[in-house]
């Protein structure tokens, strides 16, 4: 289970993926993404939602914006732009396909992981194939599969993480599980633990059993750098034909790709991510209106925020109508802002056109002036590739360097005033 703090910190650093979600993270003590300012995706929450949780339109109290739906001109349709906030007041759990929390509950048998010929997890320095029966248990949803993670307290690494299979009848497989308080956690104890494979760090191992729910573990080998142990483990008092098929899956143990604490352990690492870029570099790209753009076009201010968003971000949109007062009001300072409309590329590198037509509709609504670009194919250097929480915003100057630290979330007007007074500043003491 994780505290409000450590919620804050995985949403800033963007971990919530398809692989890592686990709902017990979300409690009645937890902080929601609303309160934090970001959105994450539907397969970032590794959730499915009916069709009727979405339809809502945007709502700026809802979204957390400065100013009202009518002021900012962002009531968008679900259908304009697929942005979509829930109704209710209430703390919420789950993610729609918008990134926006709309439900407290969610169907047992809609948490499954997805069933892949293979697996492999690079942070974990593991492969894995599970036997046939045993992927079509996942698939029926007789058996369940989740991922569980626990980092260190600094976040330099991780405790421990490791898959774990569960029994569901049919009776199971249609409840409506509950994702706040200790909903999810009651759950969860409430259906029969089958077996786990997983990695640990050697001051965990004792505590095995309570980590994993099961009672008996077979070590399959340990680490390049003999900090951690992996283990095959099964629950002797379940099925024995459940966990025979535990028993018979295969492993890999390969050398571990460093941690990175802005992702799961259980996430593919991002390719050509360079997070700790210091230039955005050369760069050649369109605006969303076809209009060409390099990395001049940080030439002509002192100062450029560049505000990395997606459309189905709320808070994103909710804020954009402010980052374009701050370009008003500031651009005869020296300071630009620049949209990095992040969706509108696929993971193949291409375009997407839908995607683009919902972001002019979004800038025609917010009434933004300043350029929306679509990243180019080296994502800026790399500093804008692998992002999977919104907004995320950081400085340029002049010249393309990177200044300061990335901001995460939205901010208000006067906030955004703030730190773009502390960046110019920054950048003069450093001249």
């Amino acid at each position: 289970m994780m505290n409000k703090k450590r919620f804050m910190a995985i949403l800033a650093a963007g971990v919530l993926t398809a692989t890592s979600f686990n709902p017990a993270m979300i409690k009645a003590e937890s902080v929601s993404a609303e309160e934090a300012g970001m959105a994450v995706p539907a397969d970032a929450a590794g959730m499915s939602v009916p069709a009727d949780a979405t339809g809502a339109a945007v709502s700026a109290d809802e979204a957390g914006a400065a100013v009202s739906a009518d002021e900012a001109g962002v009531a968008v349709s679900a259908d304009e732009a697929g942005v979509v906030v829930s109704g209710d007041d209430s703390e919420t759990a789950v993610f729609s396909e918008d990134g926006t929390p709309v439900k407290k509950t969610v169907k047992a048998a809609d948490i499954n992981m997805k069933v892949q010929d293979s697996y492999d997890f690079p942070f974990l320095g593991l492969k894995a194939v599970l036997p046939e029966e045993l992927k079509k248990q996942i698939e029926n949803s007789d058996m369940l599969m989740i991922t569980e993670e626990e980092w260190n307290d600094d976040m330099t690494g991780f405790k421990y993480a490791f898959f774990h299979w569960n029994k569901l009848t049919e009776e199971q497989k249609n409840e409506d599980v509950n994702l706040l308080g200790t909903g999810y956690e009651d759950w969860l104890k409430s259906i029969e633990r089958v077996g786990t494979l997983g990695v640990y760090s050697k001051d965990v191992i004792d505590d095995l059993d309570s980590i994993t729910g099961c009672n008996e573990h077979k070590e399959l080998g340990t680490s390049e750098d003999g900090n951690y142990k992996y283990y095959l483990s099964i629950n002797k008092d379940a099925e024995s034909d459940l966990t025979d098929e535990i028993e018979k899956i295969e492993t890999t143990i390969t050398e571990m790709t460093a941690f990175d604490p802005n992702k799961s352990v259980f996430d593919m690492p991002a390719e050509n991510a360079n997070p700790d870029a210091e230039n955005v570099g050369a760069f050649e790209t369109t605006d969303i209106d076809g209009n060409a753009y390099t990395e001049k076009v940080f030439s002509d201010y002192d100062l450029t925020l560049v505000n990395c968003f997606t459309t189905w971000c709320s808070p994103c949109v909710n804020e954009m109508p402010d980052l374009d007062k701050l370009y008003q009001e500031m651009k005869e300072k020296g300071v630009g802002v620049v949209g990095m409309v992040i969706d509108s590329v696929g993971e193949d590198g291409t375009t997407d056109e839908d995607i683009v037509k919902k972001a002019q509709i979004l800038k025609e609504k917010t009434g933004v002036t300043y350029p929306l670009l679509i990243p180019d194919a080296g994502n800026m250097n790399g500093r804008i590739s692998g992002l999977s929480s919104f907004p995320e915003s950081f400085f340029v100057d002049k010249d393309g360097n990177i200044v300061g630290d990335p901001i995460m979330g939205s901010r208000s007007l006067e906030d955004w005033k703030a730190a773009v007074e502390d960046a110019l500043e920054n950048i003069k003491a450093g001249e």
